[in-house]
């Protein structure tokens, strides 16, 4: 196998029942999803294109998505599809529409293996205009999963929207035992007119942001910038990686980790570049034969190419920065990551958060390889320890 990808997100459709202002798909504007719904992909398509493709470049995760994916007449028969070629699925809800009949139908089609995500920038509600509906939504389905047996995911878009309340939300997330990964807010879709006034500055990564990603485990893997030495990750990976993006646990930028597909077969090399980066369609080229004919597709798999500072870091094969808004920012793929607040002057240089990053990671990688999906919580004991180590 020549690639070695983790995970499939697949916008299966723009059709929703809010109007999320943020909407990175755009399912809040009606003529977008009206041209989409034309050219959605049918099951059939992607049972071939998407899900038996996905395995051909090494994918054993589907992340479904939208839009409202519960929407679609025919999800529990993907989500048995996908079981049936040796996925585990995760899907991505508003919570709206996911009643106890409806999880406990997909939850049997995935073979036992389903996980529920959904988005909670803020416990507070102070910005529910980013997700169009109260957190309490969410807080509901994810209480629901819970009774049921389902495992139960947060996705927390991260920006100045909810830079007062990050800290509580984490903190909350990490009390009831729940996991979560960050999502940076990025000019896609109906958010893109609010890009630079919520996009975070270097200064607010260092002095807010930063610290709260790194203080809660629960998330521990799903951010840049990452600064996990190399040496260390290369210990526990045992160098596994596609082409040089780290695998083993995946870190950094999920990019080479994960592949993104939007409701008309379009690919990108991740969800937030969806519709920005369109490199190829499902119907009219396969998934390995989109990469291998993508010059830039390349150029990111090879984090020597990156630019800037990035390019200089002792930390761009485990972090890489993030590519999206590398993008957004500064124009290209490659340039170093705008709202990154460390300043190498080569490789040399070690950043001051580096032992408290290996500490944890070693934790995370460690209780990954041995506990499944069991949840780290960060302990006094830990923390002393790791002061007592530095």
């Amino acid at each position: 196998m020549k690639y070695s990808f983790n995970t499939i997100y697949f916008e299966s459709t723009r059709r929703c029942n809010l109007s999320c202002d943020l909407c990175m798909a755009s399912s809040n504007v009606a003529k977008t999803v009206r041209e989409s719904v034309k050219q959605e992909l049918s099951a059939d398509e992607i049972e071939t294109r998407v899900l038996m493709a996905g395995r051909e470049i090494g994918c054993r995760v589907v992340s479904w998505s939208g839009g409202e994916f519960m929407l679609r007449k025919d999800a529990a028969e993907l989500v048995r599809r996908a079981t049936k070629h040796g996925y585990e699925s995760s899907i991505c809800t508003n919570g709206t529409v996911a009643t106890a009949a409806r999880l406990k139908e997909l939850h049997a089609a995935s073979g036992g293996t389903l996980v529920v995500a959904v988005g909670i920038n803020s416990i507070d509600n102070e910005n529910a205009w980013t997700r169009d509906c109260d957190c309490d939504v969410a807080l509901k389905t994810i209480a629901l999963c819970e009774e049921l047996g389902i495992k139960r995911h947060a996705v927390v878009n991260v920006g100045r929207h909810n830079l007062a309340t990050i800290g509580k939300t984490l903190q909350y997330l990490e009390e009831h035992g729940i996991p979560y990964n960050r999502s940076p807010f990025t000019a896609r879709g109906s958010g893109a007119q609010h890009f630079d006034s919520l996009c975070v500055s270097p200064d607010e990564m260092r002095d807010t942001l930063h610290p709260q990603l790194r203080k809660h485990a629960n998330g521990y893997v799903s951010y840049t910038p990452f600064f996990v030495a190399p040496e260390v990750h290369e210990r526990f990976s045992k160098g596994q990686r596609n082409v040089t993006v780290p695998q083993g646990p995946s870190i950094g930028c999920w990019i080479g980790t994960w592949i993104a597909v939007n409701a008309e077969g379009d690919v990108a090399p991740c969800g937030i570049l969806l519709d920005i980066c369109n490199w190829g369609n499902v119907r009219e080229k396969s998934l390995q034969q989109i990469i291998d004919e993508s010059s830039q597709y390349q150029a990111l798999l090879d984090r020597n190419n990156l630019q800037g500072k990035c390019g200089r870091c002792r930390y761009k094969f485990v972090c890489g920065g993030c590519r999206a808004l590398a993008l957004f920012k500064n124009g290209s793929l490659l340039a170093e990551d705008p709202t990154c607040f460390f300043e190498p002057v080569d490789e040399s240089t070690v950043c001051e958060h580096e032992a408290e990053t290996n500490y944890y990671f070693k934790r995370y990688a460690f209780m990954a390889r041995h506990a499944g999906s069991r949840l780290l919580h960060k302990t006094e004991a830990g923390q002393s320890s790791l002061k007592e180590q530095a």
